[in-house]
């Protein structure tokens, strides 16, 4: 898959999706930003972590969709979106299109 999108000359994204467990909210929102990002030709890996587990320097991400407080040090590293947004409904369009921008602008 990497391979074809590097033919195509599009660089495949990625999207770190972080929630306190990194189970069912975090699965939810993967769900719903693959599915927006690919209604907007987007190919993206998304991985899904717990906030505990991830360092500022083991981030290897074009952004981080959190639902949980992120420490500051990590917007230093990438962008990070609130995913709240993307449970509640309320500003989802807003988030989805932010991070769709951050994404356009790695390209």
């Amino acid at each position: 898959m990497w391979q074809a999108s590097e033919e195509r000359g599009k660089k495949v994204k990625k999207v770190y999706v972080v929630c306190a467990t990194g189970i069912a909210t975090s699965t939810m929102l993967r769900v719903k930003i693959e599915k927006f990002l690919s209604q907007h030709g987007i190919e993206a890996s998304i991985q899904q972590y717990r906030v505990t587990e991830l360092t500022p320097s083991r981030v290897d991400a074009d952004v981080i969709v959190a639902t949980t407080g992120m420490p500051d040090e990590f917007a230093a590293v990438v962008p990070v979106v609130n995913g709240l947004p993307l449970i509640t409904g309320v500003g989802e369009k807003e988030a989805l299109e932010e991070i769709l921008r951050i994404l356009k602008a790695t390209e």
